[in-house]
């Protein structure tokens, strides 16, 4: 696949009722970090799981907001806080954006 591809990282993490104001906190410090550098940067609570949260961040191919150094930084920090290294298995996936389908070139 191409490098330029737009890529999208998301992660699942458990965060404890009595750790949201940690988690807040440490979640505005990533998003700061990677949209000051061009990324989008969302994070969702699960609809039917308490204290589940998602988190994404997307990028350009050509830019992988993890190699900047602050964004890698509160990345680690949310990992070490909630107990987990970095990168978590089974809790960090990476997705390529596909390429648009074929026109179709009406009949």
């Amino acid at each position: 696949m191409e490098l330029t591809r737009r890529r999208l990282v998301s992660i699942r993490r458990y965060v404890p009722m009595d750790s949201i104001r940690d988690y807040a906190e440490l979640w505005i410090a990533l998003h700061a970090a990677a949209t000051s550098k061009g990324a989008h940067a969302w994070h969702f609570a699960s609809a039917d799981q308490p204290n589940v949260y998602v988190e994404f961040l997307e990028f350009g191919g050509d830019s992988d907001i993890r190699s900047d150094t602050e964004t890698l930084a509160a990345i680690k920090a949310l990992h070490e806080r909630f107990g987990e290294p970095y990168p978590t298995p089974l809790t960090l996936e990476e997705w390529v954006e596909l390429p648009p389908p074929p026109a179709i070139t009406p009949a």
